[in-house]
């Protein structure tokens, strides 16, 4: 290994923070006796990858999705205590996870990387088998997630069905993989459904073609638990570990000082003369009024996807909160309105996320079909693009859904039991004949005992109730029932209807019209200002130099010196 310290002190030098980092966990690395090795498991989207995870594992319950929905990594450590997960979402944030058959892919659109612990002791602990997106997956951002993960990768396990052919996608990637000099594992998935003669010419064929030696090959069957080659290359692997560590971080080490040679050699170039210093000054604002151009065609170019985005969500919104108010308003509930509020914002909130994702497919998009031109725009915002200012302020709502067609129920309840008091003073014999003086007597005495027994049919009504279960009586809950079948469901479901037409609905839109409004500026002034910020940095750096040489021309001229003696030391490293 070449020398850290000495590249590390010159990274320093140079105010390369990240630089000095990156080595610090390089040597760290190689200081250690039992360091871990990082394999991802790589191919086509359908080769086999996470069915042959769950082959290896204990829990055996990551999710074989049916179609490429999430560029989310997993990394799988084997040899733990339990079975669990780890979320990490992009602000670095950690969700636990007991149940990780309740990890599902369309949920993880947000997460940077899932962290498995299993307990199998099938792989050894110290090598970290981790899943990755389709290689030929139609979105974007799956193979991007795949391009920024493999430089932290120490080998690749090259995952292919024997079913069927070698794609160009598969050889491009084999050939990128051989210049990053990470060695190559082939494994070739779905044995059970080949002959022994067969799987040996597939094996022949693809060591001609790909140029991978046999001996790094292995051939499975997850479903049939064959797996005897692949824990044969798993030793073979661990065999040659330190070997295998020791290359690839070679390899980054050697990339880190041409990185160091290049930046010195600008620096000297720019630092030759005043004349040298005030071109380089203002190639750096050239540099920066291109790159604000192309942000600018950028931005634009993305207004009708933007459009288009706002349009889907808002028909997803209608259409979600149609089906689903409509299913709460004609079912039970103890308080319709409650669970209303709290069914729409979380909707809004669901599909406000899901437009924040579209917004960052778009740009990664539109960068990346750029890429390489000369309108490409090359920033870290681009990735990074912070929306999280961008929300949806809780929506109106007027509605009294709990009271709706049950206006009459007191009422309705009263003539019920009236009707009892009268029946019940019918069936007694009520009249009596008498003298004209005693008839208002007897009237008094009827009426305190329809009275009494009003009371008394209503403490039983109550009594019935509470019997049952219920904190009302039972002739208050006949007659809610009938009204609200009869009533009250028409009645919701109409004011829902209205409520949603002429309220809810375009008061989503005219929201996300506004935040739709504020998309462009918001990006367009985020890229601005990362690029000003870059090129402000580029050009305090020459014009410290340029002070140097006109103030301090001895301090400038040491300062040339260190420069001149650090590219030696590079040049030698």
């Amino acid at each position: 290994m070449k020398d850290i310290e000495k590249i590390s002190s010159i990274a320093e030098y140079l105010q390369l923070d990240n630089v000095v980092e990156e080595l610090k966990a390089i040597d760290f690395r190689s200081k250690q006796e039992n360091a871990n090795l990082i394999l991802p498991l790589v191919g086509e989207f359908s080769s086999g990858k996470t069915t042959l995870i769950n082959a290896l594992t204990d829990c055996k319950k990551l999710e074989t999705a049916t179609k490429p929905t999430t560029a989310t990594i997993y990394e799988v450590h084997f040899g733990c205590n339990t079975c669990r997960a780890d979320v990490v979402d992009e602000n670095g944030n950690i969700r636990g996870v007991e149940d990780i058959a309740s990890l599902k892919n369309e949920e993880l659109t947000e997460a940077q990387v899932v962290t498995v612990f299993d307990t199998s002791k099938r792989v050894p602990s110290n090598t970290i088998l981790v899943d990755t997106p389709g290689l030929s997956s139609p979105d974007p951002k799956h193979k991007q997630t795949l391009v920024n993960f493999l430089p932290q990768a120490d080998g690749i396990m090259l995952v292919t069905d024997i079913n069927q052919q070698i794609t160009r996608s598969l050889t491009d990637f084999i050939e990128t993989m051989k210049l990053s000099k990470r060695p190559i594992y082939l494994i070739l998935t779905k044995a059970d459904t080949k002959s022994g003669s067969e799987i040996e010419a597939a094996k022949k064929y693809i060591s001609d073609n790909c140029q991978i030696p046999l001996k790094q090959m292995a051939v499975v069957s997850a479903v049939k638990d064959s797996l005897d080659d692949l824990y044969a290359l798993f030793d073979a692997i661990r065999r040659d570990k330190k070997e295998i560590i020791r290359q690839v971080d070679e390899h980054r080490v050697n990339n880190i000082v041409k990185t160091l040679t290049q930046r010195v050699e600008e620096l000297m170039k720019a630092s030759s003369s005043d004349k040298e210093m005030d071109e380089a000054v203002i190639r750096c604002q050239h540099e920066l009024d291109k790159i604000n151009r192309n942000i600018d065609r950028l931005i634009d170019s993305m207004a009708d996807d933007i459009k288009d985005q706002k349009r889907s969500v808002s028909r997803n919104f209608e259409d979600t909160i149609s089906a689903k108010l409509n299913n709460l308003v004609t079912n039970k509930s103890n308080n319709f309105d409650a669970e209303v509020v709290s069914l729409i914002n979380n909707t809004a909130t669901l599909l406000m996320s899901n437009y924040k994702n579209g917004i960052h497919t778009i740009l990664r998009d539109k960068a990346q079909s750029q890429k390489g031109s000369e309108n490409e725009v090359s920033l870290s915002s681009l990735e990074n693009l912070d929306l999280s200012s961008l929300q949806m302020s809780e929506l109106s709502y007027n509605l009294d859904l709990n009271t709706m067609g049950h206006e009459y129920d007191g009422l309705i309840k009263t003539v019920v039991i009236a009707g009892a008091v009268a029946a019940a003073m019918a069936s007694t014999g009520g009249a009596a004949a008498g003298a004209a003086a005693s008839k208002t007597i007897e009237t008094v005495s009827k009426i305190e005992k329809a009275t009494n027994k009003y009371k008394t049919i209503d403490q039983a009504n109550l009594q019935m109730g509470q019997q049952m279960g219920n904190n009302k009586g039972l002739i208050d809950s006949i007659v809610g029932f009938a009204t609200d079948n009869m009533i009250s469901k028409p009645q919701r479901i109409r004011a829902i209807r209205n409520y949603i037409d002429d309220i809810l609905a375009p008061e989503f839109n005219l929201q996300l019209d506004n935040i739709s409004q504020t998309v462009e500026s918001s990006i367009r002034s985020d890229l601005h200002s990362e690029a000003s910020t870059l090129i402000s940095q580029k050009t305090e750096e020459l014009n410290q130099l340029k002070a140097e040489m006109a103030e301090k021309k001895e301090q400038f001229n040491q300062k040339m010196s260190k420069l001149r003696e650090i590219k030696a030391t590079l040049l030698t490293i």
